[in-house]
């Protein structure tokens, strides 16, 4: 994982960095936000950026990429849907949409913690014109606890987060897994049992 790019940023504006690096994340920066997150979190053990300033810069920069992209979904509307169901990404896209159709605010708050949908979120709740007040304290609230545990992750372990990192990446991705298949079930499980119903 080559985060020399996030070095040298770093050694050049400090803490603005943090701030640039989680906010370039959500636009395509080819490194997970989890590692710019911990990374975060390890500047503040072996170098001298302070916690509170650094956790303050990183997590502004998360939850203002993601209020952006929101209203990128919100001004673009299905529009931007439409070409991105073009893309390889429009299975999350469909997953997501069916989560937040079931769930509500809750599929926003938990969207934090599962990979690739946490990127595809708040263009969907834009897009869907959900009210950008409530947006805010589900994606808020979650992006801060998404943000401490990571930071954390990196201040605790600043030289062995890397692997705790890859380790907890697959278990997000096998904790969507299961959602996405237990979302699928529930629908075909309502589906066949309203069906029932009416026969």
């Amino acid at each position: 994982m080559d985060i020399s790019f996030f070095v040298e940023l770093v050694k050049e504006y400090g803490y603005v960095s943090m701030f640039i690096f989680n906010w370039l994340l959500l636009f395509g920066l080819p490194i997970p936000n989890e590692v710019a997150a911990a990374f975060s979190g390890v500047l503040t053990e072996v170098s001298y950026f302070k916690p509170v300033y650094a956790f303050l810069s990183a997590y502004l920069g998360l939850i203002s990429s993601n209020s952006f992209a929101y209203f990128i979904g919100r001004l673009l509307g299905h529009r931007l849907i439409h070409r991105l169901n073009r893309t390889r990404l429009e299975g999350v896209i469909s997953r997501f949409s069916v989560f937040l159709e079931k769930h509500g605010p809750l599929a926003i708050s938990f969207s934090f913690f599962l990979p690739g949908i946490r990127w595809a979120m708040p263009y969907v709740v834009g897009a869907n014109r959900y009210p950008f007040v409530s947006y805010m304290l589900y994606a808020y609230t979650a992006g801060l606890i998404w943000m401490l545990v990571y930071f954390n992750i990196g201040r605790t372990f600043p030289y062995a987060y890397q692997s705790i990192l890859e380790n907890l990446q697959m278990f997000s991705v096998a904790l969507s897994v299961i959602v996405v298949l237990l979302v699928a079930a529930r629908l075909v499980w309502s589906k066949k049992t309203g069906s029932d119903k009416r026969n």
